[in-house]
């Protein structure tokens, strides 16, 4: 499982505002309530922003528990003490919190009232929504709309291409690869972060079994 934290998280220009935003957030005993979105709705880093965000609660001694929603719905369904336990906790982490938004079920509806609960009772709560901020108003239904959007709204912006050089140029030198214009091709066509970084991974794994070859063959 990949280790989620502020040191392999890459600072560029459009995460930059969302970091600081979400550092304050965890400072401030005062706020409970924390949506993490982006403008193009997913594979932006914001699983990897909330997850950092985490592991320096957790370093203060705070207890974080994590959960994707598709996980918590299908784990709360067959465990009737669950959603009661999470109530209490210090801070819950809900990923893709987007997935609930269409199931009508009784265990759909009792997340959400745990969900306000926590909000009532002080209990830091962040989840991340997979939905493209342009399209927030019309694709999250209320009540979730208001529960999400009325609090603190951490938002990541819109890589450049600037923002993905200076991602891909960290992540090569991690993988031990050189810049060439195959990395140069993968900066230009990648959709976004998440796709960039798969596409260095790959890139570097061939690179690798291409060396074994090589000197195997010798």
């Amino acid at each position: 499982m990949k280790d989620f934290n502020f040191s392999n998280f890459v600072t560029a220009d459009y995460n930059c505002s969302a970091i600081d935003m979400g550092r304050k957030f965890i400072a401030d005993p005062k706020l409970v309530q924390m949506v993490i979105d982006s403008h193009s709705g997913n594979g932006d880093g914001m699983t990897h922003l909330m997850m950092s965000l985490a592991d320096e609660l957790h370093s203060t001694g705070v207890k974080v528990v994590t959960y994707s929603a598709e996980r918590l719905l299908r784990v709360a369904a067959s465990d009737a003490d669950l959603l009661d336990q999470l109530q209490g906790i210090d801070c819950l982490l809900l990923d893709d919190i987007n997935f609930l938004f269409d199931k009508s079920t009784s265990v759909s509806a009792d997340i959400f009232n745990m969900l306000v609960a926590r909000n009532i009772t002080a209990k830091k709560t962040i989840c991340t929504v997979a939905i493209a901020a342009s399209d927030i108003g019309s694709a999250i239904p209320q009540p979730y709309l208001g529960l999400l959007y009325s609090a603190t709204v951490c938002r990541l912006g819109t890589p450049t291409r600037a923002d993905k050089f200076r991602i891909a140029m960290v992540r090569i030198k991690s993988l031990g690869i050189s810049f060439d214009t195959s990395v140069e091709e993968m900066i230009e066509q990648a959709g976004n972060i998440r796709e960039l970084e798969a596409k260095l991974t790959r890139y570097a794994a061939l690179q690798n079994i291409q060396r074994y070859a090589q000197t195997g063959a010798v």
